[in-house]
C-alpha cells in the first residue's frame, strides 16, 4: 500500500477504519483543541490504535531509502535483498573500497576508527521515507546521496577537507524502492497514527498535524521486496527527489 493513494489501500484495512472512524476523529478533533465534538479516552484511542496495527502488519508499505552506492552494492540489494546495518557491516564495506583502490590504507583506518555506526538509532535499523522523497527538503536528502557510507559515517567526516571529498567522489546517489513488511517495521509508531489521520483526511478533516511517515526495519529486507534501485541522474530519479532545483549538485562518483 501507498500512504498517499487511496486505491492502493487494502478493503480490510478500510473497513476496520470505518468501523473505528468516530474513535479516530475524536481524538484528532480533541488534539487540535476543537470544540464541541465527542470526546474519547485516552486508553480507548490507544485500543483502536493496536486493533489497527495488527491489520496494517498485514501488509507492506511503499517507501524509499535515500543513499549513495557503488556497483557491487547496488548488485547485491538487486539479488539479496537488504541486510540490517551494524558496525561490523560499515567496517567491511570499508574494507571492500580499501581492498579495490578506492579507498587508500591511512583513509580507510580513519573511517574504520571514527564513525556511528554502533549508536542504537543505527545499527539494526534500515531506514526509509514512505512518501515521494520530494516532499522533503534538500537539507533532508541532500547528504544521504552525497556521501557514500549512510550518515553514520559522513557525520563524522564530511566535513574534513581530505575525507569528506573522498566520500562525495565513491558511488552513485540511489533512491532504492521496496515494499516494506509493515511487520517489519519498529512499533508500535506513529505510523498507525498516521494511517488513521490520512483516512479521516480524505473524509474530510481539516488538520495541520503530520501524515508523511519516516521509519525503520528492524529486519533484513529480501529481494523479493525490492521493486528497484532508481539512480541519478535518471529521469525518474530526478522527478522523486526534485534535485535539479537543488542548490548543490548531484555528481556520480568512482565505483
Amino acid at each position: 500500500m501507498d500512504m498517499n493513494k487511496q486505491d492502493t489501500w487494502p478493503d480490510e484495512l478500510l473497513d476496520h477504519l470505518r468501523r473505528h472512524q468516530a474513535v479516530f476523529r475524536a481524538w484528532e478533533l480533541q488534539k487540535i483543541g476543537a470544540q464541541g465534538g465527542e470526546s474519547v479516552s485516552g486508553p480507548d484511542y490507544d485500543r483502536a490504535l493496536g486493533e489497527l496495527r495488527k491489520v496494517l502488519n498485514n501488509y507492506t508499505l511503499h517507501g524509499y531509502h535515500c543513499t549513495r552506492l557503488i556497483r557491487p552494492e547496488i548488485a547485491r540489494i538487486r539479488s539479496s535483498g537488504m541486510q540490517l546495518p551494524n558496525e561490523a557491516m560499515l567496517h567491511q564495506r570499508i574494507e571492500s573500497l580499501r581492498d579495490g583502490g578506492l579507498l587508500d590504507a591511512a583513509n580507510a583506518a580513519e573511517l574504520i576508527a571514527d564513525n556511528e555506526a554502533a549508536e542504537k538509532n543505527r545499527a539494526g535499523r534500515i531506514w526509509f521515507c514512505f512518501f515521494p522523497p520530494n516532499l522533503d527538503s534538500e537539507t533532508g536528502l541532500s547528504d544521504l546521496l552525497s556521501y557514500w557510507g549512510g550518515e553514520s559515517l559522513y557525520n563524522s567526516h564530511d566535513t574534513h577537507a581530505v575525507r569528506g571529498p573522498l566520500l562525495a567522489g565513491i558511488g552513485t546517489p540511489c533512491l532504492v524502492e521496496a515494499e516494506v513488511p509493515i511487520s517489519s517495521l519498529r512499533g508500535p509508531s506513529f505510523l498507525d497514527m498516521k494511517v488513521a489521520r490520512q483516512f479521516l483526511i480524505w473524509n474530510g478533516l481539516q488538520t495541520s498535524e503530520p501524515v508523511l511517515h519516516t521509519d525503520c526495519a528492524i529486519e533484513p529486507l529480501p529481494a523479493r521486496s525490492i521493486l528497484r534501485i532508481i539512480e541519478f541522474p535518471g529521469s525518474d530519479f530526478t522527478a522523486l527527489t526534485g534535485c535539479d532545483a537543488w542548490q548543490k549538485q548531484l555528481t556520480v562518483g568512482r565505483g
